[in-house]
């Protein structure tokens, strides 16, 4: 069995790569083990060019390192993820790799489902923000199935391996180690969307509920315990196979439609070329 660590923290010996390396320590002697520091790798910024759209077409960017965090997971058996919340969102390499997944969009026929943990640390109480929703979508643009999550507070080095969080973290070594079934469990109080765990919802005043990440739909309803989620396991958001699908046929389509009307393009930027009030930093 290998289990991969994705660690999306700059900061060495911090709680994110201490709670990956108490997830993967906690796992089987027998298991193969490896990490991945994000921040590490040559990741270059994404440029919405789109040629990477059809199935079987890799990204059009050379020479930096996303083939080989790609190579590294398709390989994985079992994956962890562990992310600091940075300004109410996932740091900042999560949202640079993510840019670039959409060349994988069409790739997940070539992705087994491989089971994925995610352990979010946030450093202060209430402001986690979205940073468990971009780790969630990190891990669904790579085909992963999400199987559980834990958001843990912790401010000082080491925190994350403490007490309460360290019995989280070993919650998500058992569920990596045992397999779970069907949806991930919720980790909060808070209402999650069944489909992607996000607790950002659009909530209207008829009572139904839109997720802001994978767009999954429900109605909130009254439950024995109070308010609850009711939602159609058939309503395809935006990370099912055929959304997928429909995504990347829209990007193919849009793609050769700049093609055929190029020409128009170029005037009506030619017509903003001249104006120029850029300022730029002086550099010796």
């Amino acid at each position: 069995m290998r289990v991969l660590g994705i660690i999306s923290s700059p900061r060495k010996g911090g709680n994110s790569e201490l709670a990956a390396k108490e997830i993967l320590n906690t796992l089987p002697d027998s298991w193969e083990k490896s990490m991945i520091n994000l921040n590490e790798l040559n990741i270059k910024t994404y440029t919405a060019c789109y040629g990477c759209v059809p199935e079987g077409v890799k990204c059009k960017i050379k020479d930096d390192d996303l083939d080989f965090l790609i190579r590294h997971v398709k390989h994985a058996d079992k994956v962890v993820i562990a992310t600091p919340a940075y300004m109410l969102g996932g740091h900042t390499m999560l949202k640079r790799v993510l840019d670039r997944l959409i060349s994988l969009v069409s790739d997940y026929k070539l992705f087994h489902p491989t089971d994925c943990v995610i352990a979010v640390s946030y450093g202060f109480d209430g402001w986690e923000g979205l940073s468990k929703e971009d780790a969630v979508l990190f891990a669904r643009k790579f085909h992963l199935k999400v199987i559980g999550t834990e958001l843990m507070l912790a401010t000082l080095p080491g925190d994350s391996v403490k007490g309460e969080n360290l019995e989280k973290l070993h919650r998500l070594a058992a569920l990596l180690e045992n397999g779970h079934e069907g949806l991930p469990e919720p980790t909060s109080t808070a209402l999650e969307c069944p489909f992607c765990s996000s607790t950002a919802l659009h909530i209207h005043p008829d009572g139904k509920l839109r997720c802001c990440v994978c767009a999954g739909e429900g109605r909130l309803v009254q439950g024995e315990n109070g308010l609850k989620m009711e939602y159609d396991p058939s309503f395809n958001h935006h990370l099912t196979h055929k959304s997928l699908d429909i995504h990347a046929d829209y990007l193919t389509e849009k793609k050769q439609l700049f093609l055929d009307t190029r020409k128009e393009i170029k005037a009506l930027q030619a017509k903003y070329a001249d104006l120029d009030w850029w300022v730029r930093p002086e550099r010796k």
